[in-house]
């Protein structure tokens, strides 16, 4: 069998590109889930940071995100916190954010995706595509 291979080298600029590399792999390729650029964002944050209480993910995440003179525009600031904990909450009901503790106030990165967040970081993926007689033909047909 004759395979064409495309290999492509990239040295990534960060550990949270990595991450979110690994999961727009899993998530929009692999489980064929729509994920916005800042849901994966927010992912990625809270499986490189690890567990933390709600409120203090909120406020890291637009901090780093908008950086620390965010602090300064008190109403921009808080609404900017609200929004962040509305898609944790979002995230949570899809099950890719869990929430525990008492009052639900501690939030983890779901154990039911592997990401490596640690250390030197290779992504190394094989995909392949093999095909067929029925492939070949158009995928709507024309009469």
């Amino acid at each position: 069998m004759n395979v064409n291979r495309l290999t492509r080298k990239v040295r990534l600029d960060s550990r949270h590109t990595a991450i979110k590399y690994q999961l727009i792999t899993e998530l929009m390729f692999l489980r064929k889930q729509s994920v916005t650029d800042s849901d994966l964002t927010y992912l990625a944050l809270l499986a490189e940071w690890g567990a933390m209480p709600l409120k203090q993910f909120c406020n890291n995440a637009v901090i780093y995100l908008f950086g620390a003179i965010s602090l300064q525009e008190v109403e921009k600031y808080t609404v900017r916190v609200q929004t962040v904990r509305n898609r944790i909450n979002l995230l949570e009901k899809r099950g890719l954010v869990i929430k525990q503790g008492k009052g639900k106030k501690m939030i983890a990165f779901t154990s039911d995706i592997s990401v490596e967040n640690k250390g030197n970081i290779l992504l190394e993926y094989n995909f392949i595509y093999i095909e067929t007689k029925e492939s070949q033909e158009p995928s709507t047909r024309v009469s």
